[in-house]
């Protein structure tokens, strides 16, 4: 086991981020670590990426986990090996104060042909977008959450479709926004059930002893309870972090 290991992220509240003094923080670092504890690895280094870039840096061995919240989707489990799953979420959408277009769901974007949509270039929300059939003429792809803010803010986009815990967390630190989350939000339907997403860390597939040793401590941090304290630390309620019953990285590579 490597005693240091670099870490991929994009900057995402609040699940990867550096703070204020460049240190490496978020529910997913602070997962890994303690997941890691006791393993051999005592360092950790940040590589900051774009979203889209992090999956490729992966291979090209510029780090050796994703740690940012990463989905768990079938295309991707073609060339990364995911950790087992350390919370769950699902989608959002902010548009400016009093919702003037009346948008509640994908669908709603569909029969507008005017609305602009702003969503993270590489994310989930393209396939649920591309999925409701939101041509892609009404996309406005951007690298981070809080560009995709600025956008509906400044009004580049009418309204920002992005997971439930980044948007918020990053909305938090925006005071006097002018901006809402919708109320009577209709999440994407996936299979005909309601879009939920399940993230987990991201390994190389031929990297085997890490990936079983982060999941071994993963185990612990969920047996013992410490796990869904690090996810409410970060504001991911105990209904998001994982149970008995949440399927397998497995389960959900076969789609």
């Amino acid at each position: 086991m490597p005693s240091t290991v670099k870490v991929g992220l994009s900057n995402q509240l609040p699940y990867a981020f550096l703070d204020d003094k460049g240190e490496l923080t978020g529910q997913s670092p602070d997962v890994l670590r303690a997941a890691l504890a006791g393993s051999g690895v005592t360092n950790f280094e940040p590589t900051v990426a774009e979203f889209s870039a992090l999956i490729p840096g992966l291979l090209a061995k510029r780090f050796d986990v994703i740690a940012t919240g990463l989905f768990i989707r079938p295309k991707r489990c073609e060339v990364i090996a995911y950790g087992n799953i350390d919370s769950t979420s699902r989608e959002s959408m902010i548009v400016k104060k009093g919702n003037p277009l009346g948008i509640h769901s994908l669908e709603d974007v569909k029969k507008n042909p005017d609305i602009r949509m702003a969503l993270l270039r590489g994310g989930v929300e393209e396939s649920y977008a591309d999925a409701a059939g939101v041509p892609k003429s009404q996309w406005v792809t951007l690298p981070d959450t809080t560009t995709l803010l600025a956008a509906v803010q400044g009004g580049r986009a009418d309204v920002g479709f992005n997971t439930l815990v980044i948007n918020y967390s990053t909305f938090e630190k925006m005071p006097d926004s002018g901006l809402e989350f919708v109320e009577n939000f209709v999440d994407p339907v996936v299979d005909g059930k309601p879009a939920i997403d399940y993230a987990a860390m991201g390994f190389r597939q031929e990297d085997v002893a890490l990936r079983e040793a982060y999941n071994a401590g993963l185990a612990k941090l969920l047996a013992s309870g410490e796990l869904g304290a690090i996810n409410k630390k970060y504001g991911l309620p105990e209904a998001l972090s994982p149970t008995p019953s949440t399927p397998t990285p497995e389960e959900l590579c076969k789609g």
